[in-house]
């Protein structure tokens, strides 16, 4: 009960302080807000991101072309044996038929002449193979080239370029290497510059810190109601920040969805594998965020009032 009661005093003190406060409450609101935008902003490109190089990384890069002729069942047969590789995601077939057809609706319009020069059964069939890992491309390319040299007569060409394949993997590499850095980087310099605001918070009271030392105070009873207070800044800073994300958002793709820019970006991105945007998911992104902003906010108090309470 006496830790119920000194919770609720200590409540009683933030929300005075705060009242006291004027222009440094908001202030320190503030800067809490900028914060979390400037996360909550570079966390989405760096989601964003990750999803494109997903995307690139997931599309077939390795093919398999078949002779002229060859029947389709046995181009099913060695389809069902790739795909028990559990390094292949998705195996696609494309017939000579359907080939041909892609082949004219491709250059019906830049290339007409070719398009109706184009004879059946010239395209051949093929596999085109899309890796889970970029990273296993050697492993799959081995083993359409054992393939090949058990089938001959079917197996015309391995379709890939290892210097691109090598380029992506290494381009990937770096980028998820980068990204991180300069995330730990960024989470680093906002913990120092929300600091600061708090030590400029701890610096107006010092006084009164020591004066409430002097008389005896207890430790917890004179750290808890700034931790409160940090607590409640750093809530209400990541909510606003929320709040301003989602408008902007609403904004761009729902107010603006026929401009000729969202339009560009939503067919550019579109076949990304987004999360879905449901009320569950927009109150987990809500408090998942304030949730953030308390721990920060108090972190951030512990971590000042260290100087101001010996």
């Amino acid at each position: 009960m006496s830790e119920k009661i000194q919770f609720s005093r200590a409540l009683k003190t933030s929300v005075k302080q705060m009242k006291r406060s004027g222009w440094l409450a908001w202030a320190s609101v503030s800067v809490m807000t900028l914060a979390f935008l400037v996360i909550q902003i570079f966390l989405f490109l760096a989601y964003s991101t990750n999803l494109f190089l997903q995307f690139i990384e997931n599309k077939p890069h390795i093919y398999v072309f078949f002779n002229p002729g060859t029947e389709e069942q046995t181009i099913r047969d060695l389809q069902e044996d790739f795909q028990a590789n559990s390094s292949i995601d998705f195996i696609e077939y494309t017939s000579e038929a359907d080939a041909l057809t892609e082949f004219k609706q491709h250059n019906n319009t830049s290339n007409p002449i070719a398009s109706e020069a184009i004879r059946e059964n010239v395209l051949p069939a093929s596999l085109a193979i899309r890796l889970n890992k970029i990273e296993d491309a050697q492993e799959i390319i081995d083993l359409a080239k054992i393939a090949q040299a058990n089938n001959p007569e079917d197996i015309t060409n391995i379709g890939f370029s290892q210097e691109i394949i090598n380029n992506i993997r290494d381009v990937f590499l770096w980028v998820r290497v980068a990204g991180s850095m300069i995330l730990i980087l960024l989470l680093i310099v906002i913990f120092f510059f929300t600091l600061l605001t708090v030590e400029f918070r701890m610096f107006s009271r010092a006084k009164e810190i020591g004066i409430m030392q002097l008389v005896g105070g207890n430790l917890w009873y004179i750290r808890m109601p700034f931790i409160i207070e940090g607590s409640i800044y750093g809530g209400l800073g990541a909510f606003i920040s929320t709040i301003m994300v989602l408008l902007v958002g609403i904004f761009m793709f729902i107010i603006q969805a026929g401009s000729p820019t969202i339009s560009f970006i939503s067919n550019f991105f579109g076949d990304l594998d987004w999360i879905a945007i449901t009320p569950i998911s927009l109150g987990l992104v809500f408090i998942i965020s304030i949730l953030a902003g308390i721990m920060l906010g108090a972190f951030n108090s512990v971590f000042a009032i260290r100087n101001y309470i010996k």
